[in-house]
């Protein structure tokens, strides 16, 4: 008697029971626990990478409002003439355009003594102690045009009754490139560290060089010892504990650098106590579980793995190879249960699919191919120029021992290689005269349109390189790419050589045709210019069958065209 796929599974089960439920049900804990631990370790770490990449992107665009501000046109002259309202006027769009609220921007005369301070708004009322900035070594160094190894930009801290802030300076360079003022820009470090929680960390702390905390959104925060300093490293964060508000949290530290001067510490903190919860939660969720469910679940599982796994992983393997695009996989024969039957139901089904699947891609390319014939037919004097091509490629492709599994690839690609012209203008496709140069420029779109157009057919991917590319030359002086040498794929050579060819031996409406003769030379002289010099020896070698193809092919296209008048007046009798 046959047995069922249930029969043989159920039967063994009870035996297992006890075992099963007492090491799984420990062993998922651990993991469960540990997982839980290294997820919340991991979000601490992209909390703080996150916080860098922050600073990082923020002293990028700092400096290029810094840069934009020193280079904008007539600054330097009201900077030497210490007028603030032309600073004014001239700088206000550069600060509003960093869409920053809280950014400032100074601007100092030679002397050092503040000229004017702008905002998004215009001009910011402001008061500096003492000397202002002139004091700060940074902007000495600017003032001095000092340059060393990271330019003549500078940062420093600031810290006042307002708070600390950030600054960014560097030199105001007059026509003949000498210092006539300096300019900063300043961002409060409460702003940045605002921006820093936006993009994901929950609290954020900044330290000075000797541990002093300059701005900590955590309630509250000590000044960090000398030991927890000192085993920060550029690229090794220290992790540390902290309570704040009766909350234990986990600090990430790390190095706070720019322009390669460290300005002092990056701490970013995620509560602890949600993680101690959730690992609680979890241990008490899966005890309850595993004593209800591993008699069943644990037990099921690992005998059917026993029992089934040789046909179920070829059964599987089988569906991975055709969800992969793979159609003519099949799966092994099975066992006769269940599982047998369920691998001859999925060959029925793959021979089914693979069947239609051929079907549409052959229907799909015979439509694309015929919008490529109707775009050669747009021109009378390019009518057939794809299908030719495809022809001449395929016996370069047999000179040259092309792989036989890449010559449809090539032929598709030979005959969809101007499908791009459906973009452009019938007036400039068709013009009798040489192209101005708009013209040429939009002549020129034609392979990266077809490439756009056909990108998305999976089965066209290994013709997309000939559609693109069959304008680039071997010099490296051809489009859209300017690919050059081997760079260029086989494919796209051979192509090149076979639509140059076509294109030299028919009438243009600019030209006659060459003869057969003078393009061979041509194409001949260009070896190693326009064309592989490889590619080239096979066309030649090719020549006597290339021209023979030829000539049939014009002979058909004559006598297509003598009975096209026929067909039309028998259309019309009818």
């Amino acid at each position: 008697m046959r047995l069922s796929l249930r029969a043989k599974i159920v039967g063994p089960f009870v035996m297992v029971v006890a075992l099963v439920g007492i090491i799984g049900t420990a062993t998922v804990v651990t993991l469960v626990t540990n997982e839980a631990v290294a997820e919340f370790n991991g979000s601490l770490l992209r909390a703080s990478l996150l916080a860098n990449d922050h600073l990082s992107l923020l002293e990028a665009a700092r400096l290029t409002t810094l840069r934009a501000a020193a280079a904008t046109t007539g600054v330097p002259e009201a900077t030497s003439a210490k007028d603030p309202v032309a600073l004014n006027r001239l700088l206000t769009p550069v600060v509003a355009n960093a869409a920053v609220p809280s950014l400032l921007l100074h601007v100092l005369d030679r002397q050092g003594r503040e000229v004017v301070v702008v905002g998004p708004d215009g001009p910011v009322v402001t008061q500096s102690p003492g000397d202002g900035f002139v004091s700060e070594p940074a902007v000495a160094a600017v003032l001095a045009g000092q340059v060393d190894a990271q330019g003549d930009k500078y940062v420093f801290l600031r810290t006042d009754t307002s708070g600390t802030t950030l600054y960014w300076t560097g030199p105001i360079r007059g026509l003949t490139g000498q210092v006539v003022g300096v300019v900063l820009v300043g961002q409060p470090l409460s702003a940045i560290a605002s921006g820093i929680r936006s993009s994901g960390a929950e609290y954020v702390s900044f330290y000075g060089p000797t541990g002093d905390v300059l701005l900590s959104t955590l309630s509250s925060t000590r000044a960090l010892p000398a030991s927890i300093r000192g085993e920060v490293q550029p690229d090794a964060p220290v992790r540390f504990n902290q309570s704040s508000g009766g909350q234990a949290y986990m600090n990430l530290l790390s190095d706070w650098t720019m322009r390669k001067m460290r300005l002092g510490y990056l701490a970013v903190a995620l509560n602890t106590a949600q993680l101690q919860a959730g690992i609680d939660q979890l241990r008490l969720f899966l005890l309850i579980l595993f004593s209800v469910a591993a008699l069943i679940t644990l037990a099921i599982g690992l005998m059917l793995a026993g029992a089934i796994a040789r046909p179920v992983q070829r059964l599987v393997s089988a569906m991975r190879g055709v969800a992969a695009g793979d159609l003519a996989q099949r799966a092994p024969a099975g066992p006769s249960d269940e599982i047998g039957y369920l691998g001859q139901v999925f060959n029925l089904m793959t021979a089914g699919l693979e069947e239609k699947t051929q079907a549409l891609e052959d229907t799909y390319f015979a439509a694309i191919e015929a919008l490529a014939r109707a775009i050669d037919a747009r021109d009378p004097y390019t009518y057939g120029h794809s299908s030719r091509v495809a022809l001449f490629a395929l016996e370069i492709a047999d000179e040259l021992g092309f792989p036989q599994e890449k010559r449809e690839g090539l032929r598709r690609a030979a005959l969809l290689h101007d499908i791009g012209k459906i973009g452009i203008e019938d007036h400039i496709l068709r013009k009798a005269g040489a192209l101005n140069y708009a013209e040429v420029k939009q002549m020129r779109q034609h392979p990266l349109i077809g490439h756009q157009m056909l990108k998305d057919v999976p089965f066209l991917h290994s013709s997309l390189s000939g559609i693109r590319h069959h304008h680039e030359r071997w010099d490296g002086t051809g489009y859209p790419d300017t690919l050059g040498g081997e760079t260029i794929p086989v494919q796209v050579r051979i192509l090149s050589v076979a639509d140059v060819f076509d294109a030299l031996t028919s009438d243009r409406p600019y030209r006659d045709a060459m003869s057969i003769g003078d393009a061979v030379e041509l194409i001949t002289r260009e070896a190693g210019r326009q064309f592989d010099p490889a590619v080239v020896e096979a066309f030649k070698a090719r020549t006597d069958r290339i021209v023979a193809v030829l000539r049939q092919q014009r002979a058909q296209e004559a006598a297509a065209a003598a009975r096209q008048p026929e067909q039309m007046a028998l259309e019309k009798a009818s």
